[in-house]
């Protein structure tokens, strides 16, 4: 699910759990990493209630972690601006 303008927090927090376990997975690390980009922009400084509460400081780890990986495994990775054919003779 791409997150939008229009995604609610509910949306945000379906698409981070349905990507928890990230690693090795480009695809999943992309969409937990726009989650969190999500809920840090859009945030209060806590959230919560009594029973739970979110940490925004420790989804700042997380995001990094989640940057680093995802420009390493990346789809851009590896790949030439441009390729040059030439004839094999």
């Amino acid at each position: 699910m791409a997150l939008d303008s229009s995604s609610t927090l509910s949306d945000v927090l379906a698409q981070y759990n349905d990507n928890l376990s990230w690693e090795g997975d480009v695809t999943k690390a992309q969409n937990c990493l726009a989650a969190i980009r999500w809920l840090l922009v859009n945030r209060p400084s806590r959230m919560g209630d009594e029973i739970q509460q979110i940490d925004y400081e420790s989804l700042a780890g997380e995001k990094n972690l989640l940057e680093q990986y995802v420009d390493a495994h990346g789809v851009s990775v590896g790949r030439c601006a441009f390729t040059e054919g030439r004839m094999l003779l």
